[in-house]
């Protein structure tokens, strides 16, 4: 029983199987539910008889807020089954220029009790130009690649920014 989802532009890597969930790259897709609709389905069944010991390695370059709310309902489910006694783990992994990435993850192991590991890599991109914004919603500042301005200009969330300085 396993579940493979291709990346795209706006859509992680995702693998499951027993004992693994994985995601990995930038999740901000146009309908959060269509999207996870087959990874929702396959983790109520998987939760409903998981093995003893599962890692959940999340690995998410971006995530606009529609996914931050269902990767934390995700990590919610697999938090019942942690209290009833089965071994679980989340695996945090951000870029060492990524202080909002690492922040999320902090967000996200505040609202459950299963333990996460931050595992710091070193950034793919430096030699880029970064932008310094500020969300406006929740007052968070972060450094991100020009290239996700425009896709959040695109997807006309720039409104939610405020565009502090380039570097």
């Amino acid at each position: 029983m396993s579940l493979t989802i291709e990346q795209s532009f706006d859509t992680p890597h995702i693998h499951l199987e027993k004992g693994l969930i994985k995601i990995e790259g930038r999740l901000m897709p146009e309908n959060i539910l269509i999207f996870f609709k087959p990874v929702d389905k396959w983790i109520d069944k998987y939760l409903k008889k998981p093995v003893d010991i599962t890692k959940i390695d999340l690995h998410l370059s971006y995530l606009n807020s529609c996914s931050s709310k269902h990767i934390c309902d995700m990590l919610k489910k697999f938090n019942e089954k942690f209290l009833e006694g089965f071994e679980m783990k989340v695996f945090w992994t951000y870029e060492d220029n990524d202080d909002s990435a690492l922040e999320t993850g902090k967000d996200l192991e505040s609202l459950v009790e299963i333990p996460f590991e931050y595992i710091k890599t070193e950034s793919q991109i430096k030699e880029r130009k970064r932008l310094k914004v500020k969300n406006k919603l929740t007052g968070k500042t972060g450094e991100i690649s020009h290239r996700y301005w425009e896709t959040i200009k695109r997807n006309g969330h720039e409104r939610d920014f405020e565009l502090l300085e380039n570097s």
